[in-house]
């Protein structure tokens, strides 16, 4: 008997989900009069203060202390899961390919026995994005990860910034098997201000 991997099964999900989505995207469309609709990018406000709430408290920065690379180990269901969320300004000649590469190449100096699961073309915040499925070995024990990361334009300026949030997880444990896919909901939650 052949199990398939957990990528595969979040993969087929997620799938699936998609189509019920477009489903009944199809059938509101039918319904409603035709409009033409274009999904804008969010505009990232690089001049906005950075808040985070945590454990009811909110915190809020002064708007000069810009957050450039924030590592975050959050608790679900008493397992840790460490977040990554990394930003900086760009080019404009650069490519989404050039700089998820670069990104790639991180995570393979940070875990040499990183392993290549899937790459594939997603979403984040309206922006055109790229997503990484990996696994890496920490000591004995097997690590699952997932990196998206998007270009994404700067409000009231003619630039962007490289936008990437990633997360790793144990695959093992038991409170964290839907992980991914709250992950992928998370981000496909993203707003602005």
């Amino acid at each position: 008997m052949t199990r398939t991997s957990m990528y595969d099964r979040i993969s087929e999900r997620r799938i699936a989900l998609e189509a019920l989505a477009r489903e009944e995207e199809e059938r509101r469309a039918a319904e409603a009069p035709a409009q033409a609709q274009n999904v804008v990018p969010l505009a990232m406000q690089d001049e906005a203060p950075t808040t985070f709430n945590l454990g009811g408290f909110s915190f809020g920065f002064p708007a000069a202390l810009r957050f450039e690379d924030l590592q975050i180990t959050a608790m679900l269901r008493g397992e840790p899961v460490a977040i990554s969320v990394q930003r900086c300004s760009v080019a404009q000649d650069r490519t989404l390919d050039q700089a998820f590469d670069e990104a790639v190449q991180g995570l393979h100096e940070r875990h040499g026995s990183l392993r290549i699961i899937r790459r594939r073309e997603s979403t984040m915040a309206g922006s055109d994005a790229l997503a990484l499925d990996f696994v890496f070995r920490a000591g004995h024990q097997e690590r699952h990860g997932r990196l998206v990361g998007a270009m994404v334009p700067v409000a009231d300026r003619n630039e962007r910034q490289w936008l990437a949030i990633s997360c790793v997880i144990d695959p093992d444990k038991p409170a964290l098997k839907g992980w991914l896919l709250d992950f992928d909901n998370m981000l496909n939650g993203l707003t602005g201000l």
